[in-house]
């Protein structure tokens, strides 16, 4: 039995971009759009009714921006996962998006298989952020304190392989462990520390000096 289709909702103002996304995704088998909005508002809307796995979302649009489209999307019933992809590349943007919840950050100069492939790790929980902007990712969370003292050496482990990147599959690879048990304590950090998003716990590894 194969696996259900990516249920994605595209947030993009420019009709040019929008027919650009949907002509390149559809090609994606395991992908499907569900839904097409042209501003914030309409976008939230659509969340609410459509339930998609995604939302794909571009930062500068009528109604409501980016930013506060992931933070209101991420409070709903059943909240979609936050994917941006935009022509904005600078640090405060993309810093204030994965605050808000993105799970991944792209440019739109990217190469187009990259926006499947991060649609597919975004389902998956995981995250992924634009090769051209990584050191600027690094540069942003520079080291500002250490790990809180309650973590245990296996839950500062998790934050550490997080930053590197690995996904949990790896990581369960890294610290003998099943990936569902990963998944659990990935998910249980999140809670803890206080992070919307696996992009923003590999942050904090980064805050924390777990990552060189």
């Amino acid at each position: 039995m194969s696996d259900p289709e990516i249920r994605v909702l595209v947030a993009e103002d420019d009709p040019f971009a929008q027919r650009a996304i949907v002509t390149y995704v559809a090609r994606a088998a395991d992908i499907s759009i569900v839904g097409v909005a042209s501003d914030g508002r309409t976008a939230l809307r659509m969340v609410g009714e459509l339930e998609p796995d995604v939302l794909l979302t571009d930062i500068h649009m009528p109604g409501l921006d980016g930013v506060e489209l992931i933070e209101r999307a991420l409070s709903l019933p059943r909240p979609p996962r936050a994917l941006c992809f935009t022509a904005l590349g600078d640090e405060p943007t993309m810093r204030a998006a994965l605050e808000a919840g993105a799970s991944g950050f792209l440019l739109k100069v990217d190469p187009p298989d990259l926006l499947v492939q991060a649609i597919r790790i975004t389902n998956n929980g995981e995250a992924l952020v634009s090769p051209k902007l990584l050191a600027g990712v690094l540069n942003a969370f520079t080291r500002r304190g250490n790990p809180p003292p309650d973590l245990s050496p296996t839950e500062i482990d998790l934050v550490r392989l997080v930053g590197t990147g690995l996904d949990n599959t790896e990581i369960a690879r890294e610290l003998s462990l099943a990936p569902s048990t990963v998944k659990t304590y990935v998910s249980r950090l999140l809670r803890r520390i206080g992070c919307r998003s696996r992009a923003q716990l590999a942050a904090r590894a980064h805050e924390w000096g777990l990552v060189g």
